[in-house]
């Protein structure tokens, strides 16, 4: 089981940083799924080394605003030309959301192309060797967190989305190795980013400390860079920083 980061900005960030979103690699079938599909996620799939399509067995969007949906067209329509299927997995809001953009973009016949697959909080999903868990988040709009689990060998990580702090994610996230919690507010920004359901590093550190979490991957930056003070970190959790196409094994 491997992450791969195919960008970690938030919507409005450095674009060198690209728009948060993820591959989890089956390592046994070298098939994978997407978590959150922003704008230039198929250019970002090709510079990591994912460019055949077929093996992408899933699409789950965590929340409809655009930094996490917007690529959907441009990856729709290239499984349109090697007439391929994707499953699309969110709130059925979400995915009622994806078929307005398509539409509104004007992507012909996407009807071929995808598979919609609504889900809510507390549902279980077998797709593409792996087994995913779904939390509510606390945020502006109905959101999901995800946890992602080996069928096989149970090593798991969580991706949490857009978020404030949330006893939820600290459920779903337990014992997992790897955390990865956006981050998007300085600390002196902690009221703003709680009032429009962000995070701050030290949101993302208590979760996982509470969550018994190894690892820790702090993503979806602002303009401002998050700064990391190494000798103030939790004992027992390791922070790895982003960078595109970052390569994690779990």
């Amino acid at each position: 089981m491997k992450i791969v980061l195919l960008g970690f900005g938030g919507w409005i960030s450095n674009p060198l940083y690209g728009q948060t979103s993820l591959l989890v690699l089956n390592d046994n079938s070298g098939e994978y799924i997407l978590l959150d599909a922003g704008e230039g996620v198929l250019r970002n799939m090709f510079e990591c080394g994912f460019s055949e399509i077929r093996k992408l067995k899933a699409v789950v969007i965590t929340h409809s605003h655009g930094d996490h949906v917007l690529g959907i067209p441009t990856l729709v329509q290239f499984a349109k030309t090697v007439k391929s299927k994707i499953v699309i997995v969110g709130l059925r809001e979400t995915i009622d959301a994806v078929v307005q953009i398509l539409k509104a973009v004007s992507v012909s016949n996407y009807e071929c192309c995808i598979e919609p697959v609504a889900v809510s909080p507390g549902d279980v999903l077998e797709v593409g060797g792996f087994r995913v868990r779904f939390a509510e988040v606390e945020h502006t709009i109905p959101g999901l967190a995800v946890r992602v689990e080996d069928s096989g060998s149970g090593r798991c990580l969580v991706y949490t989305g857009d978020t404030s702090y949330s006893e939820q994610i600290v459920r779903l996230s337990r014992d997992c190795s790897v955390l990865l919690h956006e981050a998007s507010f300085l600390e002196s920004e902690s009221t703003l980013a709680k009032s429009l359901g962000h995070s701050t590093l030290s949101d993302c550190l208590r979760t996982a400390v509470e969550a018994r979490n190894r690892f820790v991957i702090p993503l979806h930056f602002g303009l401002a860079e998050v700064k990391i003070d190494i000798d103030s970190l939790p004992q027992d959790i390791t922070i790895l920083y982003p960078s595109k196409c970052l390569s994690i094994d779990i």
